[in-house]
């Protein structure tokens, strides 16, 4: 394993700013206070910054041998809506709100690829584009670069995920398809209230979602061939006003998450023409929304050749392994789709820190530090692979 020399030398400091944001998580859009951080680090660094809508930050390095090649080095900002209940001294200092997927060791280890960078800068020509996104989370922040068009004119994109299930020096990447398109729906079912001892009387909408929400399971499993990964996973059902009242209305709410466009929108289709039938059938009527978070993320092939050495030269050959499909999404698929690129999956995992195994999305989530030079790394070392045609 071969970190830079210029991240090894600011391990500490990658590990304090890591260790602040995770200790000040700010929800998607909301990412005030640690754009603010990340704009100083950047003026401290000799790095030009700006925003992009309120909460996400562009800086840019121009090599100083001249113009040349344009790569785009992307990071996520966001915290979930979850109550960090670790007992270790950067715990969350905001309640209900945690770093509960990684996204502050993403931001630490681009500053240090930054800082990194800019001591090089003297050694490239070309431009680093540095995205600290907002709103990863919800697919609501790669959105606001692209059209901002602050990554026009760039050739290669470059991202890296942590991975708790991947120990510490493996890194998890594809040539091709890694993460699933997300779409979030939202089905309203309208009905009338009755008496429960009068059923006929009302039209019952809690049994008619019900029903839906197990329509809906079929779906998948019939409508489509077994060797396309594909879900619909329904999180929420509300109905209801008393035990004894046939409820006139009800929400579901869930997700379809998918590799193939065409079975995207086939399911897509069919949600809204099963949650319509279905409610006709019990004298409700149904109503659907879909928002769309972010396409499947497909790693271009070319990028991929191009930049696996660079990645082989931070972890070793036999420490770069195939990354298992995810039907979890994310949307620097957004990014790779407008600026042909990669995304590595960092290993972060150990039997040393606990919490560092666990899944993300959990309230003891935590990671092995050591896991942040590794990252900030490969950002240094992709930057350098591209720009300089190595």
């Amino acid at each position: 394993m071969a970190v830079h020399p210029l991240i090894e030398q600011d391990r500490d400091y990658i590990t304090a700013l890591r260790r602040h944001f995770h200790s000040r998580p700010e929800l998607s859009m909301r990412e005030f206070e640690t754009a603010s951080r990340i704009q100083a680090e950047l003026a401290a660094i000799g790095i030009p910054a700006r925003r992009v809508g309120e909460t996400g930050v562009l800086g840019v390095l121009q090599g100083k041998r001249g113009p040349g090649r344009k790569i785009v080095l992307r990071a996520d900002t966001d915290a979930l809506p979850i109550q960090d209940e670790k007992a270790v001294p950067y715990a969350s200092q905001c309640p209900g709100v945690m770093h509960a997927c990684g996204h502050d060791a993403h931001t630490a280890a681009l500053l240090g690829a930054a800082r990194a960078l800019k001591g090089l800068e003297d050694s490239f020509a070309g431009e680093i584009d540095f995205v600290f996104q907002p709103g990863e989370e919800y697919g609501k922040g790669a959105v606001l670069f692209l059209r901002d068009g602050a990554l026009e004119g760039a050739e290669r994109s470059f991202g890296v995920h942590l991975q708790s299930n991947l120990p510490v020096g493996k890194v998890a990447v594809n040539p091709g398809a890694e993460n699933a398109s997300v779409d979030h729906f939202t089905i309203r079912v309208t009905g009338r209230s009755a008496h429960v001892s009068t059923p006929e009387l009302g039209a019952d909408a809690l049994y008619a979602a019900a029903q839906i929400v197990t329509a809906l399971q079929g779906l998948v499993g019939r409508l489509k061939s077994p060797t396309d990964p594909a879900l619909i996973g329904v999180g929420v059902l509300r109905s209801g006003e008393g035990y004894n009242i046939v409820a006139k209305e009800a929400v579901i709410e869930g997700t379809v998450r998918c590799f193939s466009e065409g079975t995207r929108a086939m399911l897509n289709s069919k949600i809204a023409e099963t949650a319509r039938g279905v409610a006709a059938l019990y004298n409700t009527a149904a109503g659907i929304e879909v928002e769309s978070f972010t396409r499947a993320l497909v790693n271009d092939a070319g990028a991929y050749e191009e930049l696996v050495p660079a990645l082989e030269c931070v972890v070793g050959k036999g420490n770069l392994v195939p990354k298992e499909l995810s039907l979890g999404g994310d949307d620097m698929a957004e990014i790779i789709a407008a600026v042909p690129g990669v995304y590595a999956f960092v290993g972060s995992g150990s039997e040393a820190v606990p919490g560092s195994r666990l899944a993300h999305h959990t309230p003891g989530f935590d990671i092995d530090e050591d896991c942040l030079p590794i990252a900030a790394s490969l950002y240094v070392e992709s930057a350098l692979a591209w720009l300089k045609g190595v």
